[in-house]
């Protein structure tokens, strides 16, 4: 396990193969019998804290992502805490046998294994970012999934490491993916997803991605959102290759922003894997707060900030990572005390008139 350890600025993850997991599993469960042979008390090291990961994150300039320091560690005492040392235990048990077995389950059925000891469904959460995060593997590597929940649609083949093709228009790192999208739009919402649906997008803009997480966005959508912005198109004309363009459509509030901002720069929660999660080059195409008056929103769909919102609001104000353009909009806000959903532009079918004309204007997208 020593080699986990090594010191850097920032700690890197890299998908492994199922032998290595399962090797690093059994090593540091033989460290323990061992130690404990010699007389030594239980004790087993993790990564700490799991309750304060704020603590241990910061912004990384060169990734343009949150990134999590790698020299933090804690050691869990079964004569200290046997019920957290037990815990530990058990998930390094249960995904020693989804391993082993070569087999998937979610956190949920993870919980479910042994309801009596976790508690919680955030206990098992958080100690499985913990393993993942201590051997430095995305989470994937434990054979450990999250509930579907994000919708995909569009000019998208998903080829699966046995050559299965998954046609979208009919995730980990074992997929590649082809496409002819000219953009990927990413939506915060489900129902903003399916009107685009059912209005016929890919007839009237041509081959597009659209994606969308269903509010926060889980890590497989986060994965996928990235994959697609690592992409290359090749220009024949001037040989050379361009990124597809990866645009967000949110609400104009401040949960908004906070979903776009786990798009772009990762969440503080996966620190330790946003590297292989966020999109930095993701702009945020609208709304906007100029957006009202410039493409005619009614004042009537406009809303009142709430003081839940307000305190959002403040909170994303504090983060210094935020662009100043990003920052701007949410002073509008405050200063109006107005916020605008997506769903205002739904009232009269405009919500095409107004993606239209904001892709022709690239100089607004933040």
């Amino acid at each position: 396990m020593d080699n986990i350890h090594e010191s850097e600025a920032f700690l890197e993850t890299t998908f492994r193969p199922r032998d290595w997991v399962i090797q690093k599993i059994e090593s540091m469960i033989e460290k323990l019998l061992s130690n404990i042979a010699n007389g030594s008390p239980p004790v087993l090291q993790t990564v700490s804290n799991v309750k304060r990961r704020e603590c241990h994150t910061e912004y990384d300039v060169q990734s343009g992502t949150l990134r999590r320091k790698s020299n933090n560690f804690k050691d869990v005492s079964f004569l200290k805490n046997p019920r957290g040392f037990a815990i530990i235990i058990r998930i390094l048990d249960i995904c020693h046998e989804l391993l082993i077995q070569d087999v998937t389950a979610t956190k949920r059925d993870i919980y479910y294994k042994d309801v009596r000891l976790f508690g919680n469904q955030h206990t098992v959460d958080a100690a499985i970012d913990e393993l993942a995060c201590l051997f430095r593997v995305p989470r994937a590597c434990l054979n450990v999934t999250a509930s579907a929940k994000g919708l995909v649609a569009g000019a998208l083949k998903i080829i699966q490491k046995d050559k299965t093709i998954l046609d979208c228009q009919s995730i980990n790192n074992q997929i590649r993916v082809e496409t002819n999208a000219e953009f990927v739009l990413v939506v915060e919402k489900e129902a903003t997803f399916q009107y685009l649906l059912s209005s016929r997008i890919f007839e009237k803009f041509g081959p597009c991605i659209i994606i969308t997480g269903k509010g926060y966005p889980d890590l497989a959508t986060r994965q996928l959102v990235k994959i697609l912005g690592d992409l290359r198109h090749r220009n024949n004309l001037i040989n050379s290759f361009k990124t597809i363009p990866i645009l967000g459509f949110f609400d104009n509030d401040p949960y908004g922003i906070e979903i776009l901002s786990v798009y772009k720069f990762g969440s503080t929660a996966m620190s330790f894997d946003n590297e292989n999660l966020a999109t930095p080059i993701i702009k945020w195409l609208g709304l906007h707060c100029a957006d009202w008056q410039k493409y005619n929103i009614s004042k009537n769909t406009l809303l009142p900030l709430t003081s839940t919102d307000r305190k959002k609001a403040y909170q994303l104000l504090q983060r210094e990572y935020f662009q100043d353009e990003w920052r701007n909009e949410i002073c509008r806000m405050l200063y109006m005390e107005k916020k605008a959903e997506m769903q205002c532009l739904c009232e009269n079918d405009d919500i095409l008139n107004y993606l239209m004309m904001k892709f022709k204007c690239p100089n607004t997208w933040l």
